[in-house]
């Protein structure tokens, strides 16, 4: 399954469906735009279509994302419901030790409802 990358100078994301270790990869780095949060939405959802994804984790790699102004806070919260949705199996979101990172992940999961989430300090 092919992966989609996104990357701009200030921020973007790669997708990466691996079917043979049950795991979905995401990479989210800097910040997004509006316009990127969409493109990230639509990407994701067309990642994510084909698989059966009770069956898999999703892994996100929040070590090189920033803060998230209160402007962008709803596209990441829909970020959020989109994973609540699909229905995996495990959401890990990885961070390093940003407390201030940690605290938006687990106000906006709150937030959501997301089930079976868990934030990893890498």
């Amino acid at each position: 399954m092919a992966k989609i990358e996104n990357m701009t100078t200030d921020g973007g994301y790669v997708i990466n469906v691996k079917p043979t270790s049950k795991a979905v990869y995401m990479n989210v780095v800097g910040t997004f735009t509006p316009e990127q949060a969409n493109k990230f939405h639509q990407d994701y959802e067309k990642q994510i279509g084909s698989i059966s994804t009770y069956d898999y984790v999703l892994q996100v790699d929040c070590k090189d994302m920033e803060v998230i102004n209160q402007e962008m806070t709803p596209k990441l919260a829909q970020s959020f419901k989109l994973y609540k949705k699909s229905g995996f199996k495990k959401v890990e979101f990885v961070i390093t030790d940003n407390v201030a990172i940690k605290m938006q992940l687990n106000r906006i999961a709150r937030t959501v409802d997301l089930p079976n989430y868990e934030i990893i300090e890498a």
